[in-house]
This record gives C-alpha cells, sequence and structure tokens, in this order.
C-alpha cells in the first residue's frame, strides 16, 4: 500500500492495484497548503479509478479542480455533493461512506462523511471527523492505518481514541510551520514525543510513503 500526500488533508491512496483520491484537491485556506498545480495536473492526466471528500470545505475539496477532473473522466466521485452516497466497489476494494460529525461548531446543513477502504488491508479516511465518536464504534472494521487530522493528535483526549483505533497514523491538516499561529506543530510534538505503539508519519505534500 502506498499513501502520497497530495493536499492539505488529502491524499493519493493505493491499495490492490486500485488508486483513490481523499479529499486530494484542494485550495489554500489560511495557512493550509493547497494542491500544487502541478501536482494538480498529473492527478487530472493520470486520473485515480475513485475519487472520494469528506465536505465541501475549500481545504478539503477544490470545487473548481474537481469540476476539472469530473468533464474529462468518468470514474465514480464519492462525496456530499454526489449521487454515490453508497460503497464503491474497484477491482478487490471497497469504499464505504461513513456519516460523522465535523469537529467543532460549524454551519447547519453541513454533510460529513469518513471513508472505510477495505482491501487486503482496512484504512480509516477520516477528512474533518471528531475523534470522540468513534470510540465503541463495534460495527466498523478496525483500521489497518488511521489517516486523520491534527485533532487525532495535538491533545490528550484525541491521541487516546487514536492510540485505540490503530498502531499505524498518517497525519494531516497541519499548517505550514512558518504560519502555524496556533501552535499546532508544537502540541502534537509534545503529546506525541513518548508514544510506545502507534507509529506516525506526517507526510509532506507530495511525499509518497509505503506501509
Amino acid at each position: 500500500m502506498e499513501i502520497q500526500r497530495t493536499a492539505n488533508a488529502g491524499v493519493l491512496l493505493k491499495l490492490d492495484g486500485v488508486s483513490i483520491l481523499l479529499d486530494g484537491l484542494c485550495e489554500q485556506v489560511e495557512g493550509y497548503l493547497p494542491t500544487p498545480r502541478l501536482l494538480a495536473d498529473r492527478l487530472l492526466q493520470d486520473p485515480p479509478d475513485i475519487l472520494a471528500f469528506t465536505h465541501s470545505h475549500a481545504d478539503h475539496c477544490s470545487k473548481a479542480l474537481v469540476s476539472e477532473y469530473t468533464k474529462q473522466n468518468l470514474r465514480p466521485v464519492l462525496g456530499p455533493e454526489s449521487l454515490y452516497s453508497e460503497p464503491v466497489q474497484v477491482g478487490n476494494v471497497t469504499v464505504t461512506p461513513v456519516p460523522s460529525r465535523h469537529i467543532g461548531k460549524v454551519e447547519p446543513g453541513l454533510v460529513h462523511n469518513s471513508f472505510v477502504i477495505q482491501g487486503s488491508k482496512c484504512v480509516w479516511f477520516v477528512g474533518d471527523a471528531a475523534p470522540s465518536q468513534w470510540k465503541g464504534r463495534a460495527d466498523l472494521p478496525r483500521p489497518d492505518v488511521l489517516i486523520a487530522p491534527y485533532a487525532y493528535a495535538n491533545a490528550k483526549a484525541g491521541w487516546e481514541v487514536t492510540t485505540s483505533l490503530t498502531n499505524d497514523l498518517v497525519l494531516l491538516h497541519l499548517p505550514d510551520r512558518e504560519n502555524d499561529r496556533y501552535g499546532l506543530w508544537d502540541a502534537v510534538e509534545q503529546t506525541t514525543k513518548n508514544r510506545e505503539n502507534v507509529t506516525l508519519w506526517i507526510p509532506q505534500i507530495g511525499e509518497q510513503i509505503s506501509l
């Protein structure tokens, strides 16, 4: 399995020969990093098998880039404004939307889905889902890999949820260090410095990791 970070809170996941772009086309919002144009062009030219977006916030989903994609390709697109709200299967990989609650107070009517990706490994991609809602969710398969925002590693409560779910965490949604006005990098490093059972990756935009 390979994971390449392509956006502020998004990745290109390759599992069992199937490629899935998850929140992988975004715009720049405050200090959060956008999808570089060259990387977006490469994704448009070599389209993934499935696109999936957890919600419509611009730091997770660029409507302009998604529109460019859908004009050129007929691949399934899962997301709040998509016709695909049921599980989508390509090859031996299934992507299942799971209704979930966005972190904090958000505008009324915002639709948010996390995604459970199942093949030879199980991956959870949670978008901006609040960590607390996963406690006691016996209806969902335990993830081999959790792909999540900084809230799962910058404070004790979120970190306790993370360590109860998985041993492998790919952390996203951190701003550029130079624009980190809320001290998120310091908080994550402080919370995770004594980790024993969790392997942590914080990839840069464009960086690829193999698990």
